[in-house]
């Protein structure tokens, strides 16, 4: 059965009840389309992290909560599937749920729907809670579990592989940190690796393809006014290109690892 708008839609999250889940509702603008009209994997990545931050303000622990107490959290790892994308105009659902916190970490879930409530997307992320000054991580203390609804016995974590380092460049590019690439916690937010990355593909692969799922392992922080380099590395599979993404700061340190797998179409 079709079914539209968010409220109809809590009743599929019942495997994460026990936990606090999240619902919030996006249109899709055009700003937010390439020029097929459909939504940018960068505008997703942006809806899953903003619907997050929704949920930590609502229950009290968000952004004013975490800079009053000198912590951050910070994306650590991404696993995002799509499997449908939407067009300009159409209206998103994001469910997410965070599924467990452990020592430093904590670990999200998503699912994207559309009005229909057809599943067109989902998401993994782990995160790590950081001290703003000591750069540093924190423990996470009871005022998290509490929050979010999680017990502190609760032993659910998500497990993302690491990505290898790539062997080979094929095509390379230059950036500068800008001022707006900057967020609330002084760091390069972490869509604009994403961005880097695709900017160094081939165009034919960018206009010809749509990502069906990205890898992202983020390594260590860069800042306003330096230099980056996008190293890229493309493999054909059965079905389907794969782009193996290095992002570089100053001296050559590490910033960013990705996968990207692409496809014709969904």
């Amino acid at each position: 059965m079709k079914r539209g708008g968010v409220e109809i839609l809590l009743e599929d999250f019942n495997e994460f009840m026990e936990k606090k889940s999240q619902l919030k509702e996006y249109e899709i603008h055009y700003y937010e389309v390439d020029y097929n009209k459909r939504m940018n994997i960068t505008s997703l990545i942006n809806f899953l992290q903003d619907t997050a931050t929704y949920q930590s303000d609502k229950l009290g622990v968000g952004i004013d909560y975490l800079i009053e107490n000198n912590m951050a959290w910070v994306i650590y790892k991404w696993d995002i599937k799509l499997y449908k994308y939407p067009v300009y105009g159409e209206k998103i659902i994001i469910k997410t749920v965070p599924y467990g916190l452990r020592k430093f970490y904590a670990y999200r879930k998503f699912e994207v729907c559309n009005a229909e409530g057809e599943l067109i997307a989902d998401a993994d992320s782990i995160w790590f809670l950081l001290s703003l000054d000591k750069k540093r991580p924190l423990r996470v203390g009871k005022e998290m579990y509490t929050a979010y609804g999680i017990d502190e016995d609760c032993k659910d974590t998500i497990e993302i592989n690491n990505i290898d380092a790539i062997d080979k460049v094929e095509n390379e590019k230059m950036f500068h940190v800008r001022y707006e690439d900057i967020d609330t916690n002084r760091h390069v937010n972490n869509v604009k690796y994403v961005s880097w990355a695709i900017e160094a593909l081939p165009v034919d692969i960018v206009e010809n393809n749509v990502v069906s799922r990205i890898k992202i392992n983020y390594m260590k922080e860069t800042t306003y006014g330096e230099e980056i380099k996008s190293k890229v590395l493309v493999k054909e599979t059965n079905d389907e290109l794969m782009s193996i993404h290095s992002i570089e700061g100053f001296s050559g340190k590490e910033l960013t690892r990705l996968e990207i797998y692409w496809k014709n179409e969904l």
